[in-house]
């Protein structure tokens, strides 16, 4: 299922279903999406704060519901990430979501989501948020986002030497993941990664030392979640290179953890946690990953609207 494109004049919703949101980053963001032309919605709840996250558990869910049932929102956009959704797994109700198929954009603590719909036939949006990455000039990848969300241009492929080979081979599948700790908190539970068809991963994450990197790779390897894989594309990574004095590099640790995969991987590929542009990638579209000795592309193959 792919959502209706966006379109100047709709009217998007926001949604908090993770981390408490800060009222000036989130009208700094909202100021940006009103210049792209939306009309932003954002629920009256959407500041509310219980510990570390934006809520209750029934607030956030029944704003996700309201959200995807409402007529007149054509899009929902997460304000931000933090903690808390897999909190929400039990309590949603996806076939109410599903029932009203509509872009879904955000990262990081978004991922479960994100997996759950994908399993489920919904492409959805890896990409910038309204109250981080909307709220900061130079955070959003414009033309990624438009071609995603709105249909505008080429689907996005890589620029040359914008990403970084780590092992050569092609292939195609269609495109999953999300945050790498997201994933591998998902082993083990009703909503894990299990792709049904071949499938391209992408990878990513942020202030996660090499160590814990590796370990995170090897309980996806272990889980059965690379069963399917046909490639995998990894992130940024920002924050989680080794320190100086450090004995290796954290390109060496992702090689060690990937080591026996007899497929093409490639590193660099900036959505999610990232210092700039933040691409706006389509989960549930078919994609292509061709690694030579020496130069790495990624393609997306298929439109991701309507």
């Amino acid at each position: 299922m792919r959502p209706r494109a966006l379109r100047p004049g709709d009217r998007v919703g926001v949604c908090a279903p993770c981390g408490p949101v800060a009222a000036e980053r989130l009208a700094e963001g909202v100021s940006a999406l009103e210049a792209l032309g939306f009309v932003v919605q954002v629920p009256d709840g959407v500041y509310a704060r219980e510990l570390f996250m934006a809520g209750s558990i029934e607030r956030r869910t029944q704003e996700l519901h309201e959200l995807f049932e409402d007529p007149g929102i054509a899009g929902v956009l997460c304000a931000r990430g933090g903690a808390g959704l897999l909190q929400l797994m039990d309590a949603l109700d996806l076939g109410r979501l599903l029932a009203h198929p509509k872009v879904l954009l955000g990262y990081s603590d978004i991922t479960p989501l994100h997996v759950a719909l994908n399993q489920r036939g919904l492409v959805t949006f890896h990409g910038p948020m309204v109250a981080r990455d909307f709220a900061e000039a130079g955070l959003v990848d414009r033309a990624s986002l438009m071609s995603a969300v709105m249909g505008e241009g080429r689907p996005y492929q890589s620029a040359a030497g914008e990403l970084q080979p780590l092992r050569s081979g092609q292939a195609e599948g269609v495109l999953l993941g999300g945050c790498l700790s997201l994933l591998a908190a998902l082993v083990g539970t009703p909503w894990a990664l299990r792709p049904g068809e071949d499938a391209l991963l992408f990878l990513e994450d942020w202030d996660e030392p090499p160590y814990r990197i590796d370990r995170l790779l090897w309980q996806l390897r272990a889980s059965g979640t690379f069963e399917r894989v046909r490639g995998v594309v990894l992130g940024e990574f920002l924050g989680c290179e080794t320190a100086p004095q450090a004995q290796y590099r954290l390109v060496e640790v992702l090689r060690h953890s990937l080591r026996g995969l007899e497929l093409p991987i490639a590193l660099g590929l900036k959505s999610g946690h990232v210092s700039s542009g933040n691409i706006t990638l389509p989960l549930g579209v078919r994609a292509r990953l061709a690694c030579d000795d020496t130069t790495a592309s990624f393609a997306l193959l298929e439109e991701s609207v309507r």
